[in-house]
């Protein structure tokens, strides 16, 4: 077809399209009509989509031009794809296309005769580059006009009216499919129940909202999977309706539910937040039963963490802390190879701690790691602690597999470090400790993890608890040599030790100095102030700050900045007041 005659129709919108057409179709059978209006869509398409979205909009507004209704729906489908997919549309052009689509729906539903087939690609591709109320208004299109959407297309709408908070709308959605007979046990249906069960819509009455979607849910026929009943019992969890989530886990199974290693995370949380060991073993048990382990060593941990945790929340004497250990050691032997820490000196026999050999996997190195964290903390005898360094360290410079892994990260590095400063004279092996996480033996072979500002945090504070703040300091000034930039914890050591010595322009320094490396203050800081008993010595000690400070800010700027940072602390902590 000559350019020309395409371009004659095509110069102007709307109306005038409908009249050119017009002009140069009269008299043709339809036949040709329709072989025409193809040609003039072909040549816009592929050159000018503005033109073919022109053509499309007077197509559908005026019944006189008689197209193929199949053309008209592969055109619009490739206006939306080449628009949208590609990312090519500004929110001109994506307004252009959305109003367009409200045009077909509506003729679909009005003009008898010509019901488009609008493909579930054009509905997904709008609903994604639309904003909440524009997807407002296509939900409702498409629900007035009756259009065909399929339930995967409407999973996608759920969720997205799940994100916006709005479990009314979700909500029709999920009864629309049901009344369409969806299949409700497909993971996409799943998934979006999983995803609405998973957002808070009140601060308040959350639970009582999420409590009656799942009452309608399992009316509209919905058999929640393991994704649904995660959700269900993690709001459980967060509610505090603990019996209610622990009736849900016990009974999974009798519902042909397999639950899974998330399932046994929320009811971890339980057991820590009730510090009920008991539930703990009674998880273990059910994931036995359930062929979670002993293979699955993520689970390992997590048990062994969460009665770690346990542990430390008692108010327990040193002779307990050894006793909680063996139990946790326990737990360990049941399940992950005892001979690296039969090799540290941990423990003895496999068959002491009732592990057997079918049972037993390789241990990660995040679970070997945890076990020795824990140790170390259940250990008071600052010479044990130096033997365990001692022939932990032989054991990484002659990179035993599965102990040396564990320096690659410095955990156990800071349990150590925490070990050791329970004593003043065992502080003494801290510059070993940091020479060898600076300068490892040029036989070790993993790489070993360097001090960061925790490390160095660790060593500040037990300098100081030890009456040694000239040692505290002297590690300050090494950072600083090092580029190691202190972060909010280092700050906070300092001002809390500071405080904890009466040394208000000291505090008020390390204030500043942590306002200067661009940290706020926030609780930890507020706690830490606290220990200053003069206030108005504090008080004194920031004016006098402020007035010293004039090169960036006035005199009166200065000293309003400096108690803010101090009196602004005060609303985070009542114990201020």
């Amino acid at each position: 077809m000559p350019d020309s005659i395409v371009d004659w129709i095509l110069r102007e919108d709307g109306n005038d399209v409908v009249r050119s057409w017009k002009r140069v179709v009269t008299g043709l059978p339809l036949e040709k009509r329709q072989l025409l209006w193809q040609e003039i869509m072909l040549w816009a398409l592929r050159r000018r989509i503005d033109k073919a979205l022109t053509f499309l909009d007077a197509t559908v507004s005026e019944p006189l031009i008689e197209p193929p209704r199949h053309a008209v729906e592969d055109a619009l489908k490739f206006v939306v794809s080449s628009c949208l997919e590609h990312g090519v549309a500004g929110s001109e052009m994506e307004n252009r296309l959305r109003y367009l689509f409200y045009a077909f729906a509506k003729a679909s539903r009005l003009r008898a005769g010509c019901t488009y087939f609008i493909s579930q690609k054009t509905m997904y591709l709008l609903l994604q580059h639309s904003e909440d109320l524009q997807v407002q208004t296509l939900y409702g299109v498409i629900s007035d006009c009756r259009l065909r959407i399929h339930p995967h297309t409407l999973t996608h709408f759920m969720d997205r009216f799940s994100r916006m908070e709005r479990p009314d709308l979700a909500m029709d959605v999920l009864r629309r499919m049901a009344a369409c007979g969806a299949n409700m046990s497909y993971d996409t249906v799943q998934y979006s129940c999983m995803t609405l069960l998973s957002t808070r819509f009140n601060e308040h009455e959350w639970y009582k909202i999420q409590s009656n979607i799942v009452t309608e849910m399992l009316e509209l026929g919905i058999r929640p999977g393991i994704p649904m009943l995660n959700a269900m019992i993690h709001n459980a969890v967060e509610a505090r309706d603990y019996q209610t989530a622990q009736a849900m886990f016990e009974t999974a199974k009798t519902h042909g539910i397999r639950r899974d290693t998330i399932t046994y995370a929320i009811m971890l949380k339980v057991a820590l937040q009730n510090l009920d060991e008991n539930l703990v073993g009674q998880i273990m048990h059910i994931a036995e039963e359930d062929g979670a382990l002993p293979r699955n060593n993520e689970l390992v941990f997590s048990l062994i963490v969460t009665m770690l945790q346990i542990s430390q929340s008692h108010d327990i004497n040193v002779v307990n802390l050894a006793d909680r250990f063996r139990a946790i050691l326990r737990i360990y032997a049941r399940y992950c190879n005892t001979l690296p820490l039969q090799e540290l000196g941990v423990c003895r026999r496999v068959d002491e701690h009732h592990g057997t050999a079918s049972a037993v996997s390789e241990p990660t190195a995040k679970l070997l790691s945890i076990m020795l964290v824990g140790y170390i903390r259940s250990l008071r005898d600052p010479a044990r602690v130096k033997k365990l360094y001692n022939r932990y360290q032989r054991h990484v410079e002659c990179n035993n597999p599965l102990i040396a892994a564990t320096a690659e990260t410095d955990h156990v590095a800071h349990a150590f470090l925490l070990g050791f400063a329970r004593n003043r004279s065992a502080m003494k092996t801290y510059p070993v400790v940091l020479k060898n996480m600076l300068e490892p033996s040029s036989t070790t072979a993993v790489t070993v993890a360097r001090p960061n500002a925790q490390t160095w945090s660790i060593v500040v504070r037990a300098y100081f608890r030890h009456g040694q703040r000239g040692a505290a300091e002297k590690v300050i000034d090494t950072m600083r040599k090092m580029n190691v930039r202190l972060d909010n914890v280092t700050w906070n050591t300092l001002i809390a030790e500071y405080a904890s010595l009466q040394d208000a322009s000291s505090v008020v320094a390390a204030l500043e100095g942590m306002k200067l490396a661009g940290f706020k203050a926030d609780s930890y800081t507020s706690r830490a102030l606290t220990k200053i008993n003069d206030r108005n010595r504090l008080l004194d000690a920031l004016r006098q700050a402020a007035a010293q400070d004039q090169a960036t800010l006035t005199c009166g700027q200065a000293e309003q900045d400096s108690i803010e940072l101090y009196t602004g602390s005060e609303t985070e902590d009542d114990s201020l007041h």
